[in-house]
């Protein structure tokens, strides 16, 4: 996405173009693409099945539910690529919030366990009314759900930027390795997701929720270690502000001048 001039390697030197970036960095964020898409694109798909079927959730809200997750996935990028580009690098953006990922999954996956954490099992055909999730087991789902957009968000925003400084744009062999490396960045988007609604949600539905969610955790615990494997390869972009903190600062300076000229006007 640049010159590799202002990278720097885990240790805060410049980097070596023989030792840091370049196709063999870019492998590890490859994995960890794949494997996350393949528990989040599942569970986006099939969310709305375990609200109905196991939280006897009404339909209405099992929707509003899963639409709320979806768009929470997506919102909480914009924090993560703040934090990345004004205060810590990118690396590190992905490696604090991921693990909150990982756990949000494995609170899923207990309440799922548990049978005192959700509601008794009930046919929605039957006769009888089926107790609806409520109170604190309410409160346990929901925080599950909303803690994974927080580690997914991290990784949406930062990776495809990270590996983009992997590769130099002012050499031509890397310019033509950044253009495969987006590319294969969609493979792998992909290739997760198609994982996911095959065997992920094969697991969810035949096997059980708990062991459904259980494997979600472990793919991305297994993809952030991959991932973690290529930290003294990578190319790393310092900090070096947000466009949206330029913006705010512009933004409050024209209002107190507009402010200041309009006391002016008023006491002349």
């Amino acid at each position: 996405m640049g010159s590799s001039s202002g990278l720097v390697d885990w240790r805060g030197r410049p980097v070596n173009p023989k030792k840091h970036g370049g196709v063999r960095a870019s492998i590890f964020i490859h994995a960890l693409v794949l494997l996350s898409n393949a528990a989040n694109i599942a569970n986006i798909m099939n969310l709305v099945t375990y609200l109905r079927g196991t939280m006897h959730m009404g339909v209405a809200e099992a929707s509003t539910t899963a639409s709320n997750f979806f768009a929470a996935l997506q919102m909480f990028s914009i924090p993560a690529a703040f934090l990345a580009d004004s205060y810590i690098k990118r690396f590190y953006t992905v490696l604090i919030f991921g693990p909150i990922e990982i756990l949000g999954y494995i609170l899923l996956a207990v309440q799922a366990h548990v049978p005192s954490l959700h509601p008794p099992p009930c046919s929605p055909t039957g006769a009888q009314t089926c107790e609806t999730v409520r109170g604190s087991n309410l409160s346990l789902l929901l925080l599950g759900l909303y803690l994974i957009p927080i580690g997914d968000g991290a990784a949406r925003a930062c990776l495809p930027a990270l590996g983009g400084d992997q590769f130099d744009t002012a050499d031509p062999v890397e310019q033509r390795q950044e253009t495969s490396f987006f590319n294969w960045y969609t493979f792998a988007v992909s290739s997760g997701g198609f994982v996911g609604l095959v065997l992920v949600v094969w697991v969810e539905n035949r096997r059980g929720w708990d062991i459904g969610f259980t494997l979600c955790a472990l793919c991305v615990l297994l993809g952030m270690l991959i991932w973690m494997a290529g930290f003294p390869f990578y190319r790393n972009q310092l900090p070096g502000g947000s466009a949206i903190t330029r913006i705010l600062q512009f933004l409050w300076w024209h209002s107190r001048k507009e402010m200041f000229s309009c006391l002016t006007t008023q006491v002349n």
